[in-house]
């Protein structure tokens, strides 16, 4: 079983708000996994029990192990440094509330989004702007995160959009959309590498079969199609010695006296 040093080195550390997000849902995971995710979200009161004093300096540990020194002394102070839950409280404050400047810089994000030709990788913004709008408890609707998608993407790919606009079930559920939108490029990628791999193997035959059989240049060459014995460039005597051509002149007549 791994030691906690080797767990602690999984998880990503705390920079600020660009990766909160990815970083409060790994600590989240993770404090769950140790039994103390209750720990550090409810309020343990003034006059805690040594049970609880305990898992909040386990807790205390664990977070503040995870936050960078960019921002570590404006979060973990003496008055906070053993206390899981109100260093969690004051992290959740500064990076997770719906404040203005989180609010900006997640709207910022989702609406500056934009569709350059890969599914995936558009795919995969979206999914990371939506992480940071729950991250700060901030709610879009399936519907509406179904139609900034097709929007998106029909600019480009009306084709793959258009037969979706149909589907009433999948303009509704934002996951499944997307998982359906993969789909449709993993398998559209994988027939484009299909056809490309036959279309080149096509073509190397066709290029081997119309090549000429390789020569000998005064030595010879082992890829041609004759055994040395039989040489030319070795042994010229062997080569075949052809008529010459017949002149198109015709030749006096001698007259017969």
């Amino acid at each position: 079983m791994a030691s906690t040093k080797e767990e602690l080195s999984t998880l990503p550390m705390l920079n600020g708000g660009s990766n909160y997000p990815i970083w409060a849902q790994r600590l989240t995971t993770y404090l769950g996994h140790k039994d103390l995710l209750a720990t550090v979200t409810v309020d343990p009161g003034v006059n805690p029990s040594a049970a609880v004093t305990k898992k909040l300096s386990e807790s205390a540990f664990i977070i503040s192990s995870k936050v960078g020194d960019q921002i570590y002394h404006g979060i973990i102070t003496p008055q906070r440094a053993s206390n899981g839950f109100a260093i969690w409280s004051k992290i959740k404050r500064m990076y997770g509330s719906n404040m203005i400047h989180n609010w900006t810089r997640a709207t910022n994000k989702w609406t500056n989004l934009f569709f350059n030709g890969d599914i995936n990788q558009f795919l995969d913004h979206v999914e990371l702007c939506l992480a940071e709008f729950a991250a700060i408890g901030k709610v879009i609707s399936d519907t509406d995160v179904c139609g900034f998608i097709i929007a998106k993407i029909s600019v480009k790919r009306p084709g793959l959009t258009d037969p979706l606009l149909t589907n009433n079930v999948l303009l509704n559920d934002s996951e499944a959309l997307i998982e359906k939108i993969r789909d449709l490029a993993n398998h559209e990628e994988l027939t484009h590498k299909t056809n490309h791999a036959e279309k080149s193997a096509v073509a190397l035959a066709s290029s081997s079969q119309s090549r000429p059989p390789p020569r000998c240049k005064k030595v010879h060459n082992p890829q041609a199609t004759h055994p040395e014995s039989k040489c030319w460039a070795l042994y010229p005597h062997l080569r075949p010695i052809r008529d010459l051509p017949v002149s198109g002149s015709v030749m006096p007549r001698h007259e017969v006296l």
